[in-house]
Protein backbone atom coordinates (compact mmCIF):
# COMPACT_ATOMS: atom_id res chain seq x y z
CA UNK A 1 0.00 0.00 0.00
CA UNK A 2 1.76 3.51 -1.01
CA UNK A 3 2.12 6.38 1.66
CA UNK A 4 -0.35 8.78 1.66
CA UNK A 5 1.36 11.85 0.58
CA UNK A 6 0.77 15.13 2.83
CA UNK A 7 -1.49 17.50 0.29
CA UNK A 8 -0.93 20.39 2.29
CA UNK A 9 2.97 20.45 2.09
CA UNK A 10 4.43 23.04 -0.05
CA UNK A 11 8.27 23.90 -1.21
CA UNK A 12 9.47 27.19 -1.25
CA UNK A 13 12.68 28.42 -2.94
CA UNK A 14 15.30 31.13 -2.07
CA UNK A 15 14.17 31.70 1.30
CA UNK A 16 17.23 34.06 1.92
CA UNK A 17 18.91 35.00 5.83
CA UNK A 18 21.93 36.32 7.24
CA UNK A 19 21.35 34.04 10.67
CA UNK A 20 19.48 30.08 10.30
CA UNK A 21 17.65 31.22 13.37
CA UNK A 22 15.54 34.43 10.92
CA UNK A 23 14.70 31.49 8.34
CA UNK A 24 10.70 31.31 10.11
CA UNK A 25 10.06 34.66 10.36
CA UNK A 26 11.61 35.54 6.58
CA UNK A 27 9.50 32.24 5.46
CA UNK A 28 6.28 34.02 6.70
CA UNK A 29 7.19 37.43 5.49
CA UNK A 30 8.07 36.38 1.51
CA UNK A 31 4.64 34.24 1.82
CA UNK A 32 2.58 37.29 3.75
CA UNK A 33 1.63 34.15 5.87
CA UNK A 34 -0.11 34.95 9.40
CA UNK A 35 1.58 32.31 11.94
CA UNK A 36 -1.66 30.23 12.41
CA UNK A 37 -1.32 29.12 8.38
CA UNK A 38 2.42 27.41 8.95
CA UNK A 39 1.78 23.99 10.95
CA UNK A 40 5.61 23.10 10.49
CA UNK A 41 8.19 23.19 8.37
CA UNK A 42 12.17 21.82 7.44
CA UNK A 43 15.18 22.92 5.72
CA UNK A 44 15.28 20.68 2.71
CA UNK A 45 18.14 22.38 1.21
CA UNK A 46 20.57 24.96 2.06
CA UNK A 47 23.39 26.96 0.08
CA UNK A 48 25.57 29.86 0.16
CA UNK A 49 24.75 33.25 -1.32
CA UNK A 50 28.14 34.94 -1.30
CA UNK A 51 27.36 37.54 -4.71
CA UNK A 52 27.20 40.55 -2.67
CA UNK A 53 28.61 42.71 0.15
CA UNK A 54 27.02 39.95 2.82
CA UNK A 55 27.14 36.41 2.84
CA UNK A 56 23.61 35.29 2.99
CA UNK A 57 22.06 31.59 3.32
CA UNK A 58 19.43 31.10 0.97
CA UNK A 59 17.30 27.87 1.74
CA UNK A 60 14.79 26.15 0.09
CA UNK A 61 11.92 25.07 2.54
CA UNK A 62 9.18 22.30 3.16
CA UNK A 63 6.28 23.84 4.99
CA UNK A 64 3.04 22.27 6.09
CA UNK A 65 0.44 25.29 5.88
CA UNK A 66 -3.10 25.90 6.11
CA UNK A 67 -4.69 26.33 2.82
CA UNK A 68 -1.91 25.19 0.05
CA UNK A 69 -3.57 26.68 -2.73
CA UNK A 70 -3.20 30.00 -1.77
CA UNK A 71 0.24 30.16 -1.32
CA UNK A 72 1.02 28.29 -4.16
CA UNK A 73 0.53 31.41 -6.11
CA UNK A 74 3.48 33.13 -5.00
CA UNK A 75 6.38 33.02 -6.84
CA UNK A 76 9.21 30.48 -5.92
CA UNK A 77 6.87 27.85 -4.41
CA UNK A 78 5.38 24.49 -5.78
CA UNK A 79 4.14 21.40 -4.44
CA UNK A 80 6.42 19.26 -2.58
CA UNK A 81 7.62 16.38 -4.04
CA UNK A 82 7.00 12.78 -1.94
CA UNK A 83 10.31 11.75 -2.20
CA UNK A 84 9.54 8.48 -0.34
CA UNK A 85 11.51 5.60 -1.55
CA UNK A 86 9.27 2.76 -1.99
CA UNK A 87 9.68 -0.72 -3.00
CA UNK A 88 7.14 -3.46 -2.60
CA UNK A 89 7.65 -7.12 -3.47
CA UNK A 90 4.43 -9.61 -3.09
CA UNK A 91 4.96 -13.09 -2.58
CA UNK A 92 7.35 -15.00 -0.24
CA UNK A 93 11.23 -15.82 -0.51
CA UNK A 94 12.25 -18.97 -2.06
CA UNK A 95 15.58 -18.84 -2.87
CA UNK A 96 16.99 -22.04 -1.68
CA UNK A 97 20.22 -20.01 -0.67
CA UNK A 98 20.67 -16.42 1.14
CA UNK A 99 22.34 -14.22 -1.23
CA UNK A 100 25.89 -13.10 -0.97
CA UNK A 101 27.19 -10.18 -1.44
CA UNK A 102 31.04 -10.17 -2.02
CA UNK A 103 32.28 -6.30 -0.62
CA UNK A 104 31.68 -3.80 2.25
CA UNK A 105 32.25 -0.51 0.22
CA UNK A 106 29.43 1.85 -0.45
CA UNK A 107 27.63 -0.38 -2.98
CA UNK A 108 27.80 -3.65 -0.86
CA UNK A 109 26.38 -1.77 2.35
CA UNK A 110 23.43 -0.49 0.34
CA UNK A 111 23.03 -3.55 -1.06
CA UNK A 112 23.26 -5.66 1.83
CA UNK A 113 20.99 -3.02 4.03
CA UNK A 114 18.29 -3.31 1.47
CA UNK A 115 18.31 -7.11 1.04
CA UNK A 116 17.98 -7.62 5.07
CA UNK A 117 15.53 -4.80 5.11
CA UNK A 118 13.13 -7.22 3.11
CA UNK A 119 13.70 -10.12 4.89
CA UNK A 120 16.89 -12.32 2.97
CA UNK A 121 19.44 -12.27 5.45
CA UNK A 122 22.61 -12.00 3.27
CA UNK A 123 26.09 -13.59 3.64
CA UNK A 124 28.74 -10.61 3.40
CA UNK A 125 32.00 -11.15 2.25
CA UNK A 126 34.86 -8.91 2.87
CA UNK A 127 38.46 -10.27 2.26
CA UNK A 128 39.67 -7.45 5.29
CA UNK A 129 39.21 -6.48 8.28
CA UNK A 130 35.62 -5.03 10.10
CA UNK A 131 36.39 -1.09 10.62
CA UNK A 132 37.76 -1.09 14.14
CA UNK A 133 40.66 -3.97 13.45
CA UNK A 134 40.81 -2.09 9.98
CA UNK A 135 41.99 0.91 11.12
CA UNK A 136 44.76 -0.08 13.05
CA UNK A 137 45.67 -2.74 10.19
CA UNK A 138 45.68 1.11 8.30
CA UNK A 139 46.94 3.12 11.03
CA UNK A 140 50.17 0.49 11.45
CA UNK A 141 50.92 0.83 7.25
CA UNK A 142 50.91 4.63 7.07
CA UNK A 143 53.44 4.72 10.44
CA UNK A 144 55.44 1.54 9.90
CA UNK A 145 54.71 0.72 6.65
CA UNK A 146 53.61 -2.81 7.20
CA UNK A 147 51.16 -3.45 4.50
CA UNK A 148 48.58 -6.01 4.93
CA UNK A 149 47.32 -6.97 1.26
CA UNK A 150 44.47 -8.03 2.97
CA UNK A 151 43.34 -5.01 4.96
CA UNK A 152 44.35 -2.05 3.85
CA UNK A 153 42.38 1.26 2.77
CA UNK A 154 41.73 -0.12 -0.72
CA UNK A 155 40.14 -3.78 1.37
CA UNK A 156 38.06 -4.13 3.85
CA UNK A 157 34.48 -2.76 5.93
CA UNK A 158 33.60 0.59 4.19
CA UNK A 159 35.89 -0.14 1.34
CA UNK A 160 38.20 3.22 0.08
CA UNK A 161 35.11 5.03 0.62
CA UNK A 162 35.98 4.53 4.51
CA UNK A 163 39.53 6.68 4.16
CA UNK A 164 38.22 9.47 2.15
CA UNK A 165 36.44 12.63 2.27
CA UNK A 166 32.90 11.36 2.66
CA UNK A 167 31.57 13.80 -0.48
CA UNK A 168 28.06 12.95 -0.92
CA UNK A 169 27.22 14.91 -3.71
CA UNK A 170 25.89 13.67 -6.78
CA UNK A 171 23.74 14.68 -9.85
CA UNK A 172 21.86 11.92 -9.58
CA UNK A 173 17.80 12.87 -9.58
CA UNK A 174 17.02 9.09 -8.26
CA UNK A 175 14.50 9.19 -5.64
CA UNK A 176 16.24 6.50 -4.04
CA UNK A 177 18.96 9.06 -2.98
CA UNK A 178 16.93 10.17 -0.92
CA UNK A 179 16.92 6.82 0.92
CA UNK A 180 20.57 6.68 1.17
CA UNK A 181 20.72 9.69 2.79
CA UNK A 182 18.19 8.51 5.82
CA UNK A 183 20.42 5.76 5.69
CA UNK A 184 23.54 7.62 6.58
CA UNK A 185 21.76 9.71 9.21
CA UNK A 186 19.64 7.13 10.67
CA UNK A 187 23.31 5.16 11.62
CA UNK A 188 24.85 8.07 12.64
CA UNK A 189 25.86 10.97 10.15
CA UNK A 190 25.18 14.26 11.30
CA UNK A 191 21.95 15.62 9.90
CA UNK A 192 22.87 18.65 7.76
CA UNK A 193 23.77 16.13 5.08
CA UNK A 194 20.01 16.36 4.62
CA UNK A 195 19.86 19.34 3.40
CA UNK A 196 23.80 21.20 2.46
CA UNK A 197 24.68 22.09 -0.38
CA UNK A 198 27.72 20.20 -0.70
CA UNK A 199 27.27 17.39 2.40
CA UNK A 200 30.63 15.24 3.30
CA UNK A 201 30.34 12.60 6.05
CA UNK A 202 34.63 12.42 6.56
CA UNK A 203 36.36 9.39 7.74
CA UNK A 204 35.31 9.97 11.68
CA UNK A 205 31.86 10.15 10.35
CA UNK A 206 31.99 6.91 8.31
CA UNK A 207 33.80 4.94 11.03
CA UNK A 208 30.22 5.45 13.17
CA UNK A 209 27.73 4.66 10.36
CA UNK A 210 29.53 1.36 9.41
CA UNK A 211 29.88 0.02 12.91
CA UNK A 212 25.85 0.66 13.11
CA UNK A 213 25.13 -0.31 9.54
CA UNK A 214 26.67 -4.04 10.72
CA UNK A 215 25.05 -4.17 13.80
CA UNK A 216 21.39 -3.53 12.40
CA UNK A 217 22.17 -5.83 8.91
CA UNK A 218 22.92 -8.81 11.84
CA UNK A 219 19.99 -7.42 13.70
CA UNK A 220 17.80 -8.88 10.88
CA UNK A 221 19.67 -11.90 10.17
CA UNK A 222 22.69 -10.46 7.97
CA UNK A 223 26.13 -12.48 8.56
CA UNK A 224 29.53 -10.82 8.04
CA UNK A 225 32.37 -12.95 7.39
CA UNK A 226 35.70 -10.89 7.09
CA UNK A 227 39.19 -12.01 6.34
CA UNK A 228 37.31 -14.11 3.89
CA UNK A 229 38.43 -14.38 -0.04
CA UNK A 230 36.23 -15.31 -2.98
CA UNK A 231 38.27 -17.54 -4.91
CA UNK A 232 35.94 -18.90 -7.08
CA UNK A 233 31.82 -19.19 -8.50
CA UNK A 234 30.19 -22.70 -9.35
CA UNK A 235 28.02 -22.82 -12.27
CA UNK A 236 26.01 -25.92 -12.89
CA UNK A 237 23.61 -26.17 -16.01
CA UNK A 238 24.37 -22.57 -16.56
CA UNK A 239 23.28 -20.77 -13.23
CA UNK A 240 25.42 -20.24 -9.46
CA UNK A 241 25.16 -22.64 -7.39
CA UNK A 242 28.15 -22.02 -5.10
CA UNK A 243 30.96 -20.00 -4.31
CA UNK A 244 34.21 -20.63 -3.08
CA UNK A 245 36.12 -18.54 -0.25
CA UNK A 246 39.44 -18.64 1.47
CA UNK A 247 39.20 -17.44 5.34
CA UNK A 248 42.32 -16.59 7.35
CA UNK A 249 42.95 -17.44 10.44
CA UNK A 250 43.23 -14.12 12.44
CA UNK A 251 42.85 -15.55 16.02
CA UNK A 252 44.17 -18.56 16.77
CA UNK A 253 46.84 -18.50 14.04
CA UNK A 254 47.64 -17.46 10.48
CA UNK A 255 46.39 -20.55 9.21
CA UNK A 256 43.92 -20.20 6.12
CA UNK A 257 41.04 -22.95 4.81
CA UNK A 258 38.85 -23.39 2.19
CA UNK A 259 35.45 -24.23 1.89
CA UNK A 260 32.24 -23.94 -0.23
CA UNK A 261 29.10 -21.77 0.03
CA UNK A 262 25.67 -22.70 -1.82
CA UNK A 263 24.43 -19.55 -3.82
CA UNK A 264 21.96 -18.35 -6.06
CA UNK A 265 22.84 -14.96 -6.57
CA UNK A 266 25.80 -12.88 -6.17
CA UNK A 267 26.15 -8.97 -6.07
CA UNK A 268 30.15 -8.89 -7.10
CA UNK A 269 30.68 -5.26 -5.48
CA UNK A 270 34.14 -5.93 -4.51
CA UNK A 271 35.50 -2.66 -5.78
CA UNK A 272 38.06 -1.84 -8.66
CA UNK A 273 41.07 -2.58 -6.69
CA UNK A 274 40.33 -6.47 -6.64
CA UNK A 275 41.90 -7.19 -9.85
CA UNK A 276 42.56 -10.76 -8.74
CA UNK A 277 38.56 -11.30 -8.53
CA UNK A 278 37.77 -9.26 -11.50
CA UNK A 279 40.18 -11.64 -13.30
CA UNK A 280 38.89 -14.89 -11.60
CA UNK A 281 35.28 -13.69 -13.02
CA UNK A 282 36.37 -13.29 -16.82
CA UNK A 283 38.10 -16.97 -16.83
CA UNK A 284 34.65 -18.41 -15.40
CA UNK A 285 32.92 -17.25 -18.23
CA UNK A 286 31.67 -13.18 -17.69
CA UNK A 287 31.90 -10.83 -20.20
CA UNK A 288 34.54 -7.55 -19.73
CA UNK A 289 35.33 -5.13 -21.55
CA UNK A 290 38.33 -2.02 -21.43
CA UNK A 291 37.15 0.76 -20.11
CA UNK A 292 38.41 4.76 -19.93
CA UNK A 293 39.72 5.66 -17.09
CA UNK A 294 42.04 8.49 -15.41
CA UNK A 295 45.72 8.48 -13.69
CA UNK A 296 47.54 11.27 -12.01
CA UNK A 297 48.79 13.22 -9.15
CA UNK A 298 47.27 14.90 -5.78
CA UNK A 299 48.39 18.56 -5.57
CA UNK A 300 48.50 19.96 -1.94
CA UNK A 301 47.82 24.00 -1.13
CA UNK A 302 47.38 25.72 2.02
CA UNK A 303 43.85 26.10 2.78
CA UNK A 304 44.25 29.69 3.75
CA UNK A 305 45.93 29.95 -0.28
CA UNK A 306 42.98 27.87 -1.42
CA UNK A 307 40.18 30.34 0.97
CA UNK A 308 41.64 33.48 -0.40
CA UNK A 309 41.92 32.56 -3.73
CA UNK A 310 38.10 31.17 -4.03
CA UNK A 311 36.51 33.71 -1.38
CA UNK A 312 38.51 37.16 -1.93
CA UNK A 313 37.03 39.17 0.48
CA UNK A 314 35.20 36.39 2.08
CA UNK A 315 38.32 34.32 3.01
CA UNK A 316 37.61 34.63 6.48
CA UNK A 317 34.04 34.14 7.02
CA UNK A 318 33.23 30.66 9.43
CA UNK A 319 30.16 29.78 6.74
CA UNK A 320 32.33 29.30 3.74
CA UNK A 321 35.51 27.72 4.79
CA UNK A 322 37.45 25.70 4.13
CA UNK A 323 36.99 27.04 0.68
CA UNK A 324 37.21 24.18 -2.26
CA UNK A 325 37.57 24.21 -5.82
CA UNK A 326 37.04 22.62 -9.20
CA UNK A 327 39.14 22.80 -12.34
CA UNK A 328 39.15 21.06 -15.92
CA UNK A 329 41.44 21.80 -18.67
CA UNK A 330 41.82 20.39 -22.64
CA UNK A 331 45.01 19.43 -23.59
CA UNK A 332 46.37 19.51 -27.21
CA UNK A 333 46.86 16.04 -26.77
CA UNK A 334 43.30 15.73 -26.64
CA UNK A 335 43.21 14.70 -23.16
CA UNK A 336 40.87 16.15 -20.58
CA UNK A 337 42.22 17.09 -17.29
CA UNK A 338 40.48 17.52 -14.17
CA UNK A 339 40.64 18.13 -10.68
CA UNK A 340 38.78 15.45 -8.40
CA UNK A 341 38.05 14.13 -5.29
CA UNK A 342 38.65 17.85 -3.50
CA UNK A 343 39.64 17.60 0.52
CA UNK A 344 39.32 20.70 1.94
CA UNK A 345 41.35 20.76 5.11
CA UNK A 346 42.32 16.90 4.02
CA UNK A 347 45.70 15.03 4.09
CA UNK A 348 47.09 12.52 0.84
CA UNK A 349 47.00 9.20 2.26
CA UNK A 350 48.65 5.89 1.70
CA UNK A 351 46.35 3.90 -0.54
CA UNK A 352 48.43 0.85 -1.59
CA UNK A 353 46.93 -2.70 -1.61
CA UNK A 354 49.54 -4.43 -2.92
CA UNK A 355 53.29 -5.13 -2.25
CA UNK A 356 56.30 -2.72 -3.81
CA UNK A 357 53.43 -0.08 -5.54
CA UNK A 358 52.90 3.38 -4.42
CA UNK A 359 49.32 4.14 -4.51
CA UNK A 360 48.05 7.88 -3.22
CA UNK A 361 44.77 9.24 -2.34
CA UNK A 362 42.77 12.22 -0.41
CA UNK A 363 41.43 12.46 3.21
CA UNK A 364 39.69 14.51 5.26
CA UNK A 365 37.86 14.28 8.62
CA UNK A 366 34.55 15.90 9.35
CA UNK A 367 36.01 19.38 10.58
CA UNK A 368 38.48 19.45 7.47
CA UNK A 369 40.59 21.60 9.93
CA UNK A 370 44.22 20.45 8.14
CA UNK A 371 46.47 22.70 7.03
CA UNK A 372 46.48 21.83 3.66
CA UNK A 373 43.96 21.50 0.83
CA UNK A 374 44.60 18.59 -1.83
CA UNK A 375 43.02 17.19 -4.54
CA UNK A 376 43.71 14.74 -7.50
CA UNK A 377 44.58 16.11 -10.93
CA UNK A 378 43.86 13.24 -13.11
CA UNK A 379 44.02 12.70 -16.78
CA UNK A 380 42.10 10.63 -18.92
CA UNK A 381 43.79 7.29 -20.28
CA UNK A 382 41.92 5.32 -23.03
CA UNK A 383 43.43 2.19 -25.34
CA UNK A 384 45.32 4.60 -27.26
CA UNK A 385 47.38 4.68 -24.12
CA UNK A 386 47.38 0.98 -22.46
CA UNK A 387 46.37 -0.87 -26.07
CA UNK A 388 43.07 -3.41 -26.58
CA UNK A 389 44.01 -6.12 -24.78
CA UNK A 390 41.30 -7.43 -22.18
CA UNK A 391 42.97 -6.09 -18.61
CA UNK A 392 45.72 -3.70 -20.88
CA UNK A 393 44.16 -0.94 -18.14
CA UNK A 394 44.97 -2.85 -15.07
CA UNK A 395 48.25 -3.76 -16.25
CA UNK A 396 48.98 -0.09 -17.10
CA UNK A 397 48.09 1.16 -13.58
CA UNK A 398 50.39 -1.72 -11.68
CA UNK A 399 53.22 -0.73 -13.55
CA UNK A 400 53.25 2.54 -12.56
CA UNK A 401 52.25 1.44 -9.26
CA UNK A 402 55.49 -0.35 -9.00
CA UNK A 403 57.50 2.48 -11.13
CA UNK A 404 56.75 4.29 -8.26
CA UNK A 405 57.82 1.32 -5.76
CA UNK A 406 61.02 1.52 -8.04
CA UNK A 407 62.37 4.87 -7.41
CA UNK A 408 63.21 4.29 -3.33
CA UNK A 409 62.52 0.28 -3.02
CA UNK A 410 59.85 1.76 -0.30
CA UNK A 411 56.32 3.17 0.03
CA UNK A 412 57.78 6.79 0.00
CA UNK A 413 55.98 8.94 -2.47
CA UNK A 414 57.51 10.32 -5.35
CA UNK A 415 56.66 14.55 -5.04
CA UNK A 416 57.63 17.43 -7.02
CA UNK A 417 56.72 20.66 -6.60
CA UNK A 418 54.08 22.09 -9.07
CA UNK A 419 56.56 24.92 -10.33
CA UNK A 420 59.57 22.56 -11.50
CA UNK A 421 57.06 19.86 -12.88
CA UNK A 422 56.34 22.78 -15.34
CA UNK A 423 59.46 23.63 -15.71
CA UNK A 424 61.21 20.26 -16.44
CA UNK A 425 62.91 20.57 -13.14
CA UNK A 426 63.65 17.90 -10.11
CA UNK A 427 62.58 19.42 -6.73
CA UNK A 428 65.17 18.79 -4.26
CA UNK A 429 63.39 21.47 -1.50
CA UNK A 430 60.05 22.30 -0.32
CA UNK A 431 58.24 25.26 -0.28
CA UNK A 432 55.78 26.65 2.24
CA UNK A 433 53.44 23.59 1.41
CA UNK A 434 54.92 20.79 3.31
CA UNK A 435 53.47 17.17 2.22
CA UNK A 436 50.87 15.46 4.48
CA UNK A 437 52.00 11.79 2.73
CA UNK A 438 52.86 9.81 6.29
CA UNK A 439 54.92 7.60 4.91
CA UNK A 440 58.56 9.83 3.76
CA UNK A 441 58.84 11.63 0.29
CA UNK A 442 61.24 11.15 -2.38
CA UNK A 443 61.87 13.81 -5.47
CA UNK A 444 61.38 12.71 -8.46
CA UNK A 445 60.52 14.18 -11.72
CA UNK A 446 56.88 13.28 -12.73
CA UNK A 447 57.74 14.25 -16.45
CA UNK A 448 59.79 10.79 -16.64
CA UNK A 449 57.65 9.07 -14.26
CA UNK A 450 54.68 9.70 -16.29
CA UNK A 451 53.57 8.20 -19.83
CA UNK A 452 54.44 11.13 -21.92
CA UNK A 453 51.14 11.92 -23.23
CA UNK A 454 49.82 11.79 -19.41
CA UNK A 455 52.84 14.40 -18.49
CA UNK A 456 52.29 16.56 -21.51
CA UNK A 457 48.52 17.07 -20.79
CA UNK A 458 49.21 17.51 -17.19
CA UNK A 459 51.72 20.22 -18.05
CA UNK A 460 49.54 22.39 -19.90
CA UNK A 461 46.68 21.75 -18.04
CA UNK A 462 48.60 23.39 -14.75
CA UNK A 463 49.84 26.45 -17.47
CA UNK A 464 45.70 26.36 -17.85
CA UNK A 465 44.93 26.78 -14.06
CA UNK A 466 47.70 29.25 -13.60
CA UNK A 467 45.69 31.20 -15.51
CA UNK A 468 42.12 30.97 -13.87
CA UNK A 469 43.53 30.92 -10.34
CA UNK A 470 46.60 33.09 -9.87
CA UNK A 471 49.33 31.40 -7.63
CA UNK A 472 47.86 27.86 -8.14
CA UNK A 473 51.46 26.78 -8.79
CA UNK A 474 53.41 28.66 -6.09
CA UNK A 475 54.84 26.64 -3.74
CA UNK A 476 52.11 23.62 -4.24
CA UNK A 477 53.42 20.07 -3.97
CA UNK A 478 52.48 17.35 -6.50
CA UNK A 479 52.33 13.89 -4.79
CA UNK A 480 51.98 10.50 -6.96
CA UNK A 481 50.40 8.64 -7.75
CA UNK A 482 46.73 8.89 -8.02
CA UNK A 483 45.98 5.81 -9.98
CA UNK A 484 42.76 4.31 -8.50
CA UNK A 485 39.97 6.86 -9.06
CA UNK A 486 37.93 4.50 -11.25
CA UNK A 487 37.98 0.73 -12.61
CA UNK A 488 40.16 0.01 -16.12
CA UNK A 489 37.42 -2.44 -17.16
CA UNK A 490 33.43 -2.79 -17.25
CA UNK A 491 31.76 -6.27 -15.90
CA UNK A 492 29.40 -5.80 -18.68
CA UNK A 493 25.54 -7.01 -17.64
CA UNK A 494 21.78 -6.87 -19.03
CA UNK A 495 20.58 -3.38 -18.82
CA UNK A 496 17.16 -4.81 -17.66
CA UNK A 497 17.92 -7.36 -15.14
CA UNK A 498 21.74 -6.23 -14.30
CA UNK A 499 22.62 -9.32 -14.70
CA UNK A 500 26.08 -10.51 -15.84
CA UNK A 501 26.74 -13.21 -18.39
CA UNK A 502 27.17 -16.05 -15.38
CA UNK A 503 23.64 -16.38 -14.08
CA UNK A 504 23.09 -15.11 -10.81
CA UNK A 505 25.98 -12.64 -10.29
CA UNK A 506 25.40 -9.19 -10.34
CA UNK A 507 28.64 -7.02 -11.05
CA UNK A 508 28.03 -3.65 -8.76
CA UNK A 509 29.43 -0.46 -7.97
CA UNK A 510 32.86 0.82 -9.12
CA UNK A 511 34.78 -2.30 -9.59
CA UNK A 512 32.15 -3.36 -12.38
CA UNK A 513 32.58 0.12 -13.97
CA UNK A 514 29.03 1.56 -13.41
CA UNK A 515 29.70 4.12 -10.26
CA UNK A 516 32.38 6.40 -9.57
CA UNK A 517 31.97 7.82 -5.88
CA UNK A 518 29.74 7.11 -3.07
CA UNK A 519 26.56 8.08 -3.28
CA UNK A 520 26.58 6.62 -7.24
CA UNK A 521 28.24 3.62 -5.67
CA UNK A 522 25.30 3.27 -3.10
CA UNK A 523 22.75 4.10 -5.82
CA UNK A 524 24.09 1.09 -8.01
CA UNK A 525 23.96 -1.14 -4.64
CA UNK A 526 20.24 -0.43 -4.13
CA UNK A 527 19.41 -0.97 -8.17
CA UNK A 528 21.36 -4.23 -8.26
CA UNK A 529 19.66 -5.62 -4.72
CA UNK A 530 16.21 -4.75 -6.06
CA UNK A 531 17.15 -6.72 -9.15
CA UNK A 532 17.95 -9.72 -7.54
CA UNK A 533 14.71 -9.24 -5.42
CA UNK A 534 12.89 -8.85 -8.48
CA UNK A 535 14.45 -11.92 -10.44
CA UNK A 536 14.27 -14.74 -7.79
CA UNK A 537 11.66 -14.19 -5.19
CA UNK A 538 9.82 -11.18 -3.52
CA UNK A 539 9.35 -11.38 0.45
CA UNK A 540 5.78 -11.25 1.67
CA UNK A 541 6.14 -8.77 4.88
CA UNK A 542 6.75 -4.75 4.03
CA UNK A 543 10.09 -3.26 4.28
CA UNK A 544 11.43 -2.63 8.30
CA UNK A 545 10.99 0.75 9.12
Amino acid sequence: MAALVNVNMIRIHQVKCGDPKEIETRLLKKLNMPRKDLLSWSVHRKSVDARGQKVLFSFVIDAEVRNPKKYLKHRDVSIAPDETFRYEPTGTISLADRPIVAGFGPAGLFAALLLAEYGYKPIILERGAAIEERQIDVDRFWKEGRLDPESNVQFGMGGAGAFSDGKLTTRSKDLRTRKIFDDLVRFGAEKDILYEQHPHVGTDGFVRILKNARQYIESQGGTFLFHTHLDDVIMEEEKLSAIEVTAHDTHEGTGTYRYRIPAQALIAAMGHSAGDTIRMLNRRGMHMENKPFAIGVRIEHKQTFINKAMLKDHAHDPALIPARYQVTASASTGKGVYSFCMCPGGYVIAASSQPETVVVNGMSYHARNGENANAALLVQVDGTDTGDRLFAGLDYQEKLEHDAWNLSKSFKAPVQLASDFVEGKVSDHFEEVKPTYPLGTVFADFNTLLPAPIAKSLKEALVQFEAKIPGFLDGALMTGLETRSSSAVRLERDKQSLMSSLYGVYPCGEGAGYSGGIMTSALDGLRCAIALMDCFDKPSKSPIQ
